[in-house]
């Protein structure tokens, strides 16, 4: 049985504290910036949030989703443990959101810019 720790004993790595702080704009923006070292205006940053396409597919549980005010668009996970196939689960990441964002009849050209960034 697990044991229940306090909010002092929680690191970042642990997942309700890393999406507390990161549900905060200013604090999300500030990561991305230093992250990718460049400016970001504003985020709008969204709760958890699930892609599922269909029953027979793998769907995505992205922990941190946040678009700034040029339409780019950013996935953040903490990955805590070693999992194998990282890259992998990071291209299919991106290909999710890909597709949740390219509406049917849309060009390619209206694709936003999208990052998906796993902090291990």
């Amino acid at each position: 049985m697990s044991q229940t720790k306090t909010l002092a004993e929680l690191t970042i790595k642990n997942n309700f504290l890393f999406s507390a702080v990161m549900l905060d704009p200013e604090n999300c923006r500030g990561l991305l910036e230093i992250i990718l070292g460049i400016p970001i205006d504003r985020v709008i940053v969204s709760r958890e949030q699930c892609l599922i396409y269909h029953p027979e597919y793998r769907s995505v549980r992205l922990d941190i989703y946040a678009k700034d005010s040029r339409n780019t668009h950013y996935n953040v996970e903490m990955q805590v443990s070693p999992k194998p196939a990282l890259a992998k689960r990071c291209r299919y990441y991106h290909s999710q959101m890909d597709m949740e964002l390219l509406l049917a009849g849309t060009d390619y050209t209206g694709l936003p810019d999208t990052y998906v960034i796993f902090i291990c």
